[in-house]
């Protein structure tokens, strides 16, 4: 899969990677574009039901997911995509960048439809010291790649790659991306920000399926190379989870210096330690923290029946709605 040649014409079938080609399948169903969902009553609950904390909250949520999505897209296009060479592989992630582009624009549609500080809350990313050392976390992965000198084939190279793909499918979109998630969908628990919501569920469908894609994706690889996976790298994966988990409770204390909406910070932390052993014990790294989850409400709160189990206590193969090939 792994290859220097990055020009290389599409022989789809017979497939190599099914899964991956299943992931595509699956995607083509979760279409969906940002006016779909309208705002009108949002701004009706920003100008009449939202406090100064709640307002806070949103704009640091947006303020982070406007232009993670961009990075997303970006290393996905410059960073992985010619490192990869199975046309299923390759199509779904051409999928994934369209989708990431696509939450570029839903998130940029409610920037300019709330009332806020459109440059302020934009521009959050460069001035608020907790968001900015998340966007520097996953900017060094994605420039220690493309700076990297070795041959495609030697294990360092590997390594910097698989730390990547970590980085990007398992850290910013399982973990980073979930905390937000789960902040977001509080709001509807008080009927509030419904338009919002509605998006965060779209955009929560494709996620789900991109961390799957990418656990798909290292765990095939390191039986590929499974040279790659020594002790000390093995140390470096959960290194850098456990230095996300940091960025992550750091954010959140930021976002929720107060309670809101019945959720503290304490709160939202425990649910990332818990998400964190989740993606960890997929990596086959086994669980750190050993944390319960605190926000048992969110499968509830998740409108698609296959999403569920990504917010259960239980551990499952991510295979959930993708049908086999």
């Amino acid at each position: 899969m792994l290859s220097g040649d990055v020009i290389e014409p599409v022989r789809l079938f017979p497939l190599r990677y099914p899964w991956a080609y299943a992931h595509l399948q699956q995607a083509k169903r979760n279409s969906w574009f940002p006016e779909e969902a309208p705002l009108h009553d949002d701004v009706r609950d920003w100008q009449e039901r939202l406090g100064p904390e709640e307002k806070h909250a949103v704009e640091m949520l947006l303020g982070f997911f406007n232009p993670m999505e961009s990075l997303v897209t970006t290393n996905i296009v410059m960073a992985v995509y010619p490192r990869l060479t199975a046309p299923e592989v390759r199509l779904y992630l051409a999928r994934q960048a369209w989708e990431e582009a696509n939450h570029v624009m839903a998130f940029e549609y409610v920037i300019k439809t709330l009332p806020v500080d459109r440059e302020r809350v934009f521009n959050l990313h460069r001035d608020h010291p907790a968001i900015a050392a998340k966007e520097a976390f996953q900017r060094r992965l994605t420039e220690a790649l493309l700076q990297a000198g070795d041959p495609a084939d030697s294990v360092g190279e590997r390594q910097r790659f698989l730390f990547n793909l970590v980085g990007y499918f398992v850290v910013l979109e399982g973990i980073f991306f979930y905390s937000g998630f789960a902040l977001a969908l509080a709001f509807r628990r008080r009927n509030l920000l419904r338009g919002l919501c509605s998006l965060v569920d779209w955009v929560l469908r494709d996620e789900s399926l991109h961390l799957s894609f990418g656990i798909h994706l290292v765990l095939e690889l390191l039986g590929e190379h499974p040279e790659v996976m020594t002790a000390g790298f093995s140390r470096r994966v959960k290194s850098l989870i456990l230095e996300a988990v940091e960025l992550e409770e750091n954010y959140n204390r930021a976002v929720l210096p107060r309670p809101v909406l019945g959720l503290s910070a304490g709160e939202l932390n425990g649910y990332v330690r818990y998400i964190a052993d989740r993606r960890l014990e997929e990596l086959g790294l086994g669980a750190h923290f050993k944390a319960e989850n605190p926000l048992k409400w969110l499968a509830a709160e998740v409108d698609l029946p296959e999403l569920v189990n990504f917010f259960e206590a239980r551990n499952i193969n991510y295979e959930v709605g993708i049908p086999r090939t």
